[in-house]
């Protein structure tokens, strides 16, 4: 992987990505503090996190519209300028009215849907196929590195200079990632007037048309569904509850996401060197095995137990992620991989707020035993049944196999 920071364009665009990883690992930690300390912050709290996902999904499709459209460095800098401008405004100006602070929010978050699916491109242009696992694979490193160091960078800076400077470290860091951006050459031009005056809906159907054409891309779209709004939601819905009522303590808590964070970083290292054949196998079993954190939660009587699944959940998310990231900018044309992106996120991500609002009422109804060993059998089976869909194996689809492999006509 190191080698690939040796070329400049990929590591001024690593970089980028690094800063904006910080950020959005400090920034919710670092806003939720500041939103306790306001009057009802509670609620207020509920509202706003709210409205930073709605932003998400608001801003992730026509983010990928947008990056197939236009230069995607471009997209990358205002985004992150968004971002950054945004956050800002709320670490500067502390006593908001909540529904100025809900739209900012909100902006935020639409900058993050708009970074994400275009970052995912511009990786798929910089590369050629037997690099982009690589290069994948150093992302969600960085990624996850700033998952556990972003939210103790935020604590810290709160508990030694105040909430204003933590929400504002995490804006700064957001312009200097659109700086970083505003450097990197993009092979990816603006389309021709022509094209450009096609509509939103009509580009959106292109990428939909796309999507349809891959059906190992829709089988696991379906098992991300299932992993967000059963397993993942489960975990952060009930390891609280288990960890107060069960071990008496809060302790297992940062346990287990601390396992859950390093099983991810091992997951990255490993898939940064590995190369097996049929790629898709390893990646639904792993992803299959996110199912264990649920059923830990329902039965183990040892914290360990737990703590364990979190570390083989997050492994598994990432050996399953970073060849499914792979195959989409290896198997979808250039010009489409931003909108496909931009599907993978809404539709898997979007679910997370789903699983967050059922898995409680669902608990009240029937018992927290019977609804976590749910979720945790949902997810396993819903995983390993996509590997009877043809291509699950190998994430390509035979079809498009084929259609490379057909001679061409000699015509005379």
């Amino acid at each position: 992987m190191l080698t690939l920071l040796r070329e400049r364009m990929f590591r001024r665009l690593w970089l980028s990505y690094s800063a904006s990883a910080a950020a959005t690992g400090m920034m919710p930690t670092a806003l939720t503090l500041a939103i306790l300390d306001r009057p009802h912050g509670l609620t207020a709290l509920g509202l706003v996190l709210g409205a930073r996902t709605l932003g998400f999904v608001i801003g992730s499709l026509p983010g990928g519209i947008i990056a197939d459209r236009y230069p995607r460095a471009v997209v990358l800098t205002i985004s992150s300028a968004v971002r950054g401008g945004a956050t800002a405004v709320v670490g500067l100006f502390a006593d908001l009215p909540l529904i100025a602070l809900c739209i900012a929010i909100c902006c935020a978050g639409a900058g993050e849907g708009m970074f994400r699916s275009a970052y995912q491109a511009m990786i798929g242009e910089l590369f050629g196929e037997d690099r982009l696992q690589e290069a994948n694979a150093i992302t969600t490193l960085s990624l996850r590195i700033w998952l556990v160091g972003g939210p103790t960078t935020a604590v810290a800076l709160y508990t030694q200079v105040g909430r204003d400077l933590s929400l504002t470290a995490s804006a700064a860091l957001w312009i200097v990632s659109a700086l970083l951006a505003a450097t990197v050459a993009t092979r990816h031009r603006a389309v021709p007037a022509p094209e450009a005056k096609a509509d939103a809906l009509t580009e959106f159907r292109e990428g939909l048309a796309e999507a349809r054409r891959h059906r190992w891309f829709l089988a696991g779209l379906a098992a991300l569904v299932f992993w967000l709004a059963f397993g993942e939601a489960a975990k952060y819905v009930m390891l609280p509850v288990v960890s107060r009522q069960r071990f008496d303590s809060t302790a297992l808590i940062g346990l287990a996401l601390g396992a859950y964070s390093a099983g991810a970083i091992v997951g990255a290292l490993v898939m940064s060197r590995w190369r097996p054949r049929r790629v898709g196998i390893p990646g639904m079993v792993m992803l299959a095995g996110y199912g264990l954190v649920p059923i830990s939660l329902a039965y183990a009587s040892q914290s360990w137990i737990i703590v364990a699944a979190c570390a083989i959940g997050g492994m598994g998310i990432e050996i399953f992620n970073i060849p499914w990231f792979t195959a989409i900018q290896r198997e979808v044309p250039k010009r489409l991989q931003a909108r496909i992106s931009s599907l993978d996120f809404v539709v898997s991500y979007g679910m997370s707020p789903v699983g967050f609002a059922v898995i409680p009422i669902m608990v009240h109804a029937a018992g927290a035993r019977t609804v976590l060993t749910g979720a945790g059998l949902l997810v396993i089976c819903s995983a390993l049944l996509t590997l009877l869909v043809p291509g699950m194996t190998e994430f390509s689809d035979p079809r498009s196999r084929e259609r490379k492999q057909e001679p061409v006509g000699v015509t005379g």
